[in-house]
């Protein structure tokens, strides 16, 4: 095999390494977000059910405390009546349902995913995706302009060897003569 055929088949190579990281990587994340986004409601016990719907909810009374922290009568009001509704067979959404037509959209802590809401939530994570795709041919496109350039700087005039000849031959003259 000559060296031609080598050099371009490792180039080759690269490239093909280069890929399927990218395309590992995307696995991945793709990967990592599903399983951030399954929700595994239907393996939790009446108890774990009823913690993670009282941690949802905001305390009326108390400031920036969910339902399962504050120790206020409403809370504890609250806490018993999200146990008798699981025993009675309610979902976790009837029960958010319930407590949001009482108190409204505030009452939860984390705001449902749809809508405008959802809005404030996808927003950051597409800007954040163009951002880097937009970088990334931002950096390819600065990578093949750098790779033409030097391909130009590499061509020289002979009038230009004969100046750089000319200030060599005499830098090289001056530093015998010293």
């Amino acid at each position: 095999m000559t060296s031609s055929k080598a050099t371009t088949k490792s180039v080759g190579l690269a490239s093909q390494w280069r890929w399927l990281s990218w395309a590992l990587l995307a696995v991945v994340i793709a990967s990592s977000l599903l399983i951030g986004v399954v929700d595994n409601e239907g393996s939790l016990s009446d108890a774990q059910r009823s913690a993670d719907i009282a941690s949802s909810i905001r305390c009326p009374q108390c400031t920036g405390q969910s339902v399962a922290e504050s120790d206020v009568a409403i809370a504890r009001t609250i806490r018993a009546d999200i146990a008798r509704r699981i025993d009675g067979g309610e979902s976790d959404e009837q029960i958010r349902s319930y407590y949001v037509g009482i108190y409204g959209e505030s009452i939860l802590l984390r705001p449902s995913g749809n809508g405008l809401v959802g809005l404030v939530w996808i927003v950051p994570v597409v800007a954040a995706a163009l951002a880097t795709t937009l970088l990334g041919f931002a950096f390819m496109r600065w990578r093949s302009q750098l790779a033409t350039s030097t391909d130009s700087l590499t061509d020289v005039s002979e009038a230009d060897q004969a100046l750089v000849d000319a200030a060599r031959s005499s830098s090289s003259r001056s530093v015998t003569d010293q």
